[in-house]
């Protein structure tokens, strides 16, 4: 009986223990009990106010959903699995995850017993994506915006090719990266629009079309294919009608901003001639510079090469790139620029009225002409300078000059007198330079000694070599690439 009694004890013990199992696994909503034939009780997604339930293909291993019709951003859906008895879900992490659906998602999920891993691939129909960028125009003139993420404006006479500022019409949530003020320089060649849409970057390409080149107009003729290979953003333009004269020869090498100045040379210490100077043709331009008129302004590397003796207009090239002529002057090896002064006599410069400044790349000239789109006398230069070399009006000389404009698009000028070129007077230079569109130039070198090569090759005829002398050593080049 005792015996009896034990056996009945351990029967209804064990079969307590059983039921208590069962009843554990079926609270399970993450797997366990009987292993179900397939893993996603359910799969269903928000849908802005509303939830969307994904197609499950077991055979292919595919979780699919329809269009959404509230959301356009599917870059972060809220998801949430529902498991059947026996799975647990690895990945993603949480049985309710944010996903991005843009692309393809892959869901893994693991047989309770852990030894059995099956990946599904979950996606959804991508709504197509609208055009971020949904109008342009530049000047109130409507520019073209095409499928293959392109923007094409048509010049019109009164837009600045080297500063086409766009007005854009963006869709809703988009946004522009780069460049922040939508100015380009066309030019030269295409810029790139970038806006981020969707949390992705698009690159549009921006282009202008039907632009007329002024010194053309201006009878000048292009002959950047008589000098071999040249960015396209250095062009050669030569004229035999200089000033308004027959047979006055004189070239300008026309260099967008992404030009990078050079200053190529020793100083007075060691004089080079142009040949000597361009012998490592690290540069395409190369633009002699004084002879003794006037002790240069040399800095080459952010670093001084030689001292001024006196204000003088100065092209500089700064760290970031922009270009700046402005008159300046050496005190204790620090590089002041000076203002304008419109009459008076010469003062000596001190520091405490200069604003002090640091070019990666400086070079002084003999005289300021140009000085915010204004042409100076030689009064002005008597003032601000301290001296007026060769200004007169009727003082013709071979002579050189670099301008900048207001967009930092440079011109470097040299002029002919040999062969019955008579070269031009200062003010004629500096009335050629404003009508390039310069805001600031200087003149370099005049009478015997200005030339310019282009990838070693001359351009005007200098009068030294027309009398078989030897080419004057000069304190430096100017140069460009």
């Amino acid at each position: 009986m005792k015996r009896f009694f034990s056996l009945m004890t351990l029967f209804l013990a064990g079969g307590a223990l059983l039921m208590t199992s069962c009843s554990s696994d079926d609270d399970d909503e993450n797997g366990g009990g009987t292993t179900s034939t397939t893993p996603f009780a359910s799969v269903t997604a928000k849908d802005g106010g509303s939830t969307m339930t994904a197609t499950v293909d077991d055979t292919q291993k595919t979780i699919k959903f329809g269009e959404f019709q509230n959301t356009t951003d599917l870059t972060s859906v809220e998801v949430t699995f529902k498991m059947n008895k026996g799975y647990i879900l690895k990945t993603p992490a949480n049985l309710t995850s944010n996903v991005n659906l843009m692309s393809p998602v892959y869901v893994t999920v693991v047989l309770l017993n852990g030894k059995t891993e099956e990946t599904y691939t979950m996606t959804a129909d991508v709504p197509e994506m609208p055009d971020p960028v949904l109008g342009a125009t530049v000047n109130g003139v409507k520019a073209t915006v095409a499928d293959d993420k392109s923007i094409t404006i048509k010049w019109e006479e009164g837009m600045e090719i080297n500063h086409m500022v766009f007005e854009l019409e963006l869709a809703e949530g988009a946004k522009v990266v780069s460049p922040e003020d939508l100015a380009f320089d066309l030019e030269f060649g295409e810029g790139k629009l970038v806006v981020n849409y969707l949390n992705e970057d698009i690159t549009y390409t921006v282009r202008a079309t039907d632009y007329k080149d002024p010194l053309l107009d201006m009878g000048w003729t292009d002959v950047t294919a008589d000098f071999g290979t040249l960015p396209a953003y250095i062009k050669v333009y030569k004229t035999e009608k200089a000033a308004g004269v027959d047979n006055n020869v004189a070239y300008v090498v026309m260099m967008g901003s992404q030009a990078e100045m050079g200053c190529v040379g020793e100083g007075t210490s060691a004089k080079k001639t142009i040949a000597e100077l361009e012998a490592d043709g690290a540069y395409n331009v190369y633009l002699v510079g004084i002879d003794s008129s006037t002790v240069q302004l040399m800095v080459s590397g952010g670093k001084l090469v030689q001292a001024n003796t006196r204000v003088t207009g100065t092209l500089g090239q700064n760290e970031d790139g922009s270009y700046q002529i402005s008159y300046a002057y050496t005190i204790d090896n620090k590089i002041y620029t000076f203002p304008f002064v419109a009459s008076g006599n010469y003062a000596n410069p001190t520091a405490d009225k200069g604003k002090a400044w640091a070019p990666k790349t400086a070079v002084a000239g003999l005289h300021m002409i140009i000085y915010e789109g204004n042409i100076l006398t030689s009064a002005n230069a008597m003032t601000n300078e301290g001296a007026a070399i060769y200004y007169g009006d009727a003082d013709y000389y071979a002579r050189s000059a670099v301008g900048i404009t207001k967009y930092d698009k440079i011109f470097a000028f040299c002029g002919q007198q040999e062969d019955g070129s008579r070269g031009v007077s200062i003010p004629e230079l500096a009335k050629i330079m404003k009508d390039f569109g310069c805001e600031e130039a200087i003149q370099f070198e005049a009478s015997s000694s200005p030339n310019m090569h282009v990838n070693k090759m001359e351009t005007v005829l200098n009068s030294k070599v027309a009398d078989g002398d030897p080419l004057k050593p000069i304190q430096v080049a100017i140069a460009f690439r």
